[in-house]
């Protein structure tokens, strides 16, 4: 805990200097922005993590403690573990087809609904422009539950932590 309290010191110092106008951590549980929160003068802005469908909508009760700490939580790998389940698998890509949209459309819809910034990357422009076309629908409150329950693919918003008692 102490090594991330003194890291989370110097980034201080940088945005206290004016040398960065917010400041974030990445892959961190709770019990780790407990720890700088120890010491912390300022809050991080961000904690950026994996977080995709399969996960459910409040991954070890992170979401939430984020949310009550003011902290953004942005998702990166929004498609899931290298897989093509969140892009093409059998789910999305039914809900996909209704909406006329693609399983990856929707995969990142789901994000969008639950209010979670995201990144995505992609060396094709077909798919960023798809990725772009995610904002002028939305899920139905069925769909958005069968999102919500699924399992898998599975996974973990941080790899630093492997264990995390659920705060809510």
């Amino acid at each position: 805990c102490a090594v991330m309290q003194e890291q989370w010191r110097a980034m201080e110092d940088f945005y206290k200097a004016g040398k960065a106008k917010a400041i974030g951590v990445s892959n961190y549980c709770i019990s780790s922005l407990e720890c700088i929160a120890e010491k912390a003068t300022v809050t991080p802005a961000v904690n950026q993590v994996e977080f995709h469908i399969g996960m459910g909508p409040d991954p070890t009760g992170l979401k939430s403690y984020c949310d009550s700490k003011g902290i953004f939580l942005q998702a990166y790998s929004p498609l899931g573990d290298g897989t093509t389940e969140l892009i093409t698998g059998p789910l999305v890509s039914s809900i996909g087809k209704s909406h006329g949209k693609s399983g990856a459309q929707v995969s990142l819809r789901w994000l969008v609904e639950h209010n979670i910034p995201l990144s995505t990357k992609s060396t094709s422009e077909k798919h960023l422009q798809e990725d772009l076309d995610i904002f002028e629908w939305s899920l139905t409150s069925e769909e958005k539950s069968k999102l919500d329950a699924a399992t898998s693919p599975a996974g973990t918003p941080s790899f630093m932590c492997k264990s995390e008692t659920v705060v809510v």
